[in-house]
């Protein structure tokens, strides 16, 4: 059954990591740089998120008790720390320990400026090519603990490997097909299982809808979530009815589907379906859910909508349509519907149809993020850092400005345009940027940072 949104990771998965030295180097040099490393990974964003391998690696039988101390199959990442130089002998015991887990690893260098006491650096390039030679890719980090640059490369390595590690066998339900002649979100189903081993589960629309029934009860619960909401048609008591109505039989229609993302074909069928007024406020009050929902038919924004929420559980991103272009002020319309009103900053309206309900967005950092597959089977992915401006919209739907971080608005129209991805973006508030970035790495594929 779908849940709504978890506040935090409870799924009892982590990033391992993992201490390798040499006894050509200091024991003690290296054993304190790992009680460093375990008061910054309890600290902060970074707590609870890594398990620390019980014992350092210094020859092949202390690294494969170091490594039976890391449960590999609850790993999403694993980071090898060279806490002095380590030749590539115990990179293959990593490896064998790895197996065929698709498990990113981030190869970690320490920062000497002057005395080189640990050679770290020099070993990270030793074990990166080596890693190279075997095909297998991998992450530099670089930098020592108490070094914030450094903590900032951690989480975003963890919440990349996450996206990862959620992405690799996901299924993602498709409820119809693309809407009317969106054929440009249209996906292969084989490539994207051979790309990323995605299995794209599809029903039709006549047996969705027939899997959605509710009862009274369900309705006048339903209703409640528009209890602050005002009606432009001014019956406001039947409009909650309509829309508490809609809300709890697609409710019952989705808790039937085992998935880990959706993409459903509201429009037209559903959005102008007798028994369905309110499709659209009805789909923002189910995008806080556990699984995250992607209007319109749109797979790829099924699956952007997991990896952000694989980067923070708790958040609740949104597809939206770049609407918008201003030049002199420098920033994009944001606009769409089927957001949670849980991100408004203002008061929600319906108009007299209940087609769509209108809300402005609250500002704050945001982060867009688009996962595209080309028609010759190539994975991208575009992102773009910035800020949802205080300033209200009057756009209808739910709406705000978005102000690029390291672009002109023009400049990330061009770009996004240019290079052919489809015209609808995954919103989520935060900066993730980075994330992207490192995913890009694990992936093995081409990001587009704007």
């Amino acid at each position: 059954m779908l849940t709504r949104t978890k506040p935090a990771d409870t799924d009892g998965r982590h990033i391992g990591v993992l201490f390798v030295a040499s006894p050509l180097f200091s024991e003690a040099a290296a054993a304190e740089l790992i009680t460093r490393t375990g008061r910054l990974m309890g600290e902060g964003g970074l707590q609870g998120r890594f398990t620390l391998a019980g014992k350092l690696a210094r020859d092949r039988e202390s690294c494969r008790e170091a490594l039976s101390s890391l449960d590999f199959d609850a790993l999403d990442g694993l980071v090898v720390q060279l806490s002095t130089f380590c030749t590539a002998e115990l990179l293959h015991d990593v490896l064998d320990a790895v197996g065929d887990r698709p498990i990113p690893i981030a190869i970690w260098a320490l920062e000497e400026a002057e005395e080189i006491v640990t050679n770290s650096l020099c070993g990270a390039q030793l074990w990166a090519s080596t890693l190279s030679r075997f095909g297998h890719g991998f992450t530099l980090l670089l930098g020592n603990p108490e070094d914030p640059t450094l903590a900032g490369e951690l989480t975003a390595f963890a919440a990349a490997s996450r996206a990862h590690s959620r992405l690799r066998g996901a299924r993602i339900a498709l409820i119809g097909s693309h809407a009317d002649w969106f054929t440009n979100l249209a996906v292969d189903p084989w490539m994207l299982r051979q790309r990323l081993g995605i299995t794209i589960q599809q029903t039709t629309l006549v047996r969705f809808l027939e899997a959605c029934k509710a009862d009274d009860d369900a309705v006048r619960l339903g209703a409640n979530r528009w209890a602050e909401a005002s009606f432009d048609g001014g019956d406001d008591e039947a409009g909650r009815l309509a829309l508490g109505r809609t809300y709890a039989q697609l409710a019952a229609g989705l808790d039937r589907i085992e998935a880990d993302a959706i993409a459903i074909r509201d429009w037209p069928e559903i959005l102008y379906a007798e028994n369905f007024k309110g499709t659209w406020g009805a789909l923002g009050e189910l995008s806080d859910r556990a699984v995250p929902i992607a209007p319109e038919g749109d797979v790829m924004g099924a699956a952007t909508a997991l990896v952000a929420r694989a980067f923070d559980p708790a958040s609740l991103p949104f597809l939206t349509d770049i609407s918008g272009l201003d030049r002199a002020r420098n920033r994009l319309v944001l606009w769409h519907y089927g957001v949670s009103p849980r991100l408004a900053d203002g008061p929600r309206s319906l108009d007299p149809a209940l087609k769509q309900e209108t809300f402005p967005l609250k500002a704050g950092p945001m982060t867009l993020i688009r996962l595209s597959l080309r028609d010759d089977g190539t994975l991208r992915i575009f992102v773009c850092e910035g800020e949802i401006e205080a300033e209200k919209s009057r756009a209808n739907r739910a709406a705000g400005y978005f102000r690029p971080a390291d672009a002109g608005a023009e400049e990330l129209v061009r770009r996004f345009i240019d290079e052919g991805y489809e015209h609808h973006v995954t919103a989520v508030y935060g900066r993730w940027a980075d994330a992207v970035l490192h995913l890009g790495r694990q992936l093995g594929v081409q990001v587009d940072h704007v």
